[in-house]
Parts: structure tokens; sequence; C-alpha cells
């Protein structure tokens, strides 16, 4: 790693969580530009999912059991 990335991520650790997610975001954004199409697309998609779910036709459970039953399946301990 260079000097110049080192001293970034050395500022990028003193900002809050929500600033390092923005940080994250608009970087990720230069590395792979969001494709206007995908973004559509996957907006609709989304809309449909919760309209589906509001007329009562998807199952939906807490996430936090889901990732209990998945730990107590295949977490060995």
């Amino acid at each position: 790693m260079t000097n110049r990335v080192e001293e970034l991520l050395e500022q990028a650790r003193k900002l809050t969580p929500e600033e390092q997610a923005e940080l994250f975001q608009a970087v990720h954004e230069l590395i792979a530009p969001v494709d206007p199409q995908w973004e559509t697309a996957w907006i609709e998609e989304c809309e449909a999912r919760l309209a589906e779910y509001e007329r009562g036709g998807a199952l939906a459970e807490d996430a936090a059991a889901v990732l209990e039953r998945l730990r107590a399946r295949f977490v060995k301990r």
C-alpha cells in the first residue's frame, strides 16, 4: 500500500460509521459505476416484492431467527 493510500485510510478511520459508509459508497461508484438500466430494473423488482408482501402473497421471517437456524445448522462449535 502506498503512503498516500495509508494516509487516506488513516483519515477514514477517524470518520463516523455513517461517514465511512458514505465514503465507501463513493469509492465503490468510482470503481464500479452504477448501470442506470440495472438500477431501474432493481428498483422495479424491489417495489414488486414489497407489493407482493403487502398483499400477503410472500412469506417473511425474522432475520435473527433465520440466522440462528443457519448458525445451528452450519457452524461447528
